[in-house]
């Protein structure tokens, strides 16, 4: 989003009060009706939603500054996804009629907010291909890659992930078992495609695990 019409936004948040959630809590429901719309401030939160047969599926992980859930608000669409304080977050909540008349008579924020969901979208198309489509490797190997582009800082001539992910997020977050994404975790790591440092994620060579991705794909 232009850097602009984030403080624009960001300002118009100051005049609300700051919520702070801890890792696991629900900030939304999908079976209430959002309290507001969040300005996601510091930490990440986890959209997700849940199949008949209890089945996590994790769409979308949001970092600052987001806002959500953005559908609702412009079109009122029912929300039916859940959304979890992946991290200790930070987040500022306004009512959504007064989020709709800032926003309604600026088209230029309304463009940029736009975009970024389309964005958001066309990401998450492609991540679902892989669950639907790739073995549990290449599952692993598809959310690595999401970790390292939006939460990666450059390191060297790599990136360094310093939230660290757990095996147990790793697996949620593909729809696998803890003990497979360790399995699937331990085979990057001895072909030298990920690396761990304290409590981060080191990726040396971002091109050899997409290539990693794509070698002997399964055929559909």
């Amino acid at each position: 989003m232009d850097k602009s019409k984030i403080r624009e936004f960001e300002l118009f948040y100051k005049q609300f009060t700051i919520r702070n959630y801890k890792k696991g809590e629900m900030l939304i429901r999908a079976d209430d009706d959002p309290q507001g719309i969040f300005c996601l401030k510091k930490g990440y939160v986890r959209q997700y939603t849940i199949s008949k047969t209890g089945f996590e599926l994790t769409l979308h992980i949001l970092q600052p500054i987001s806002y959500f859930p953005m559908v609702w608000a412009i079109n009122g669409t029912p929300n039916i996804y859940y959304f979890e304080a992946l991290t200790p977050v930070e987040v500022g909540r306004a009512p959504r009629d007064q989020v709709v008349n800032f926003i309604k008579d600026k088209p230029t924020l309304l463009f940029e907010l736009m975009s970024e969901l389309l964005e958001d979208y066309a990401e998450t198309l492609t991540r679902v291909e892989h669950l639907v489509f790739s073995d549990a490797y290449r599952r692993v190997i598809s959310i690595l890659l999401y970790i390292a582009k939006h939460f990666g800082e450059k390191h060297g001539k790599g990136i360094i992930v310093p939230n660290r992910f757990t095996q147990q997020d790793i697996a949620t977050l593909v729809g696998i078992a803890r003990e497979t994404a360790s399995i699937e975790l331990i085979k990057l790591e001895r072909k030298g495609l990920i690396k761990y440092i304290d409590h981060s994620i080191l990726f040396e060579s971002i091109k050899k695990l997409t290539s990693e991705l794509y070698s002997n794909r399964l055929k559909v």
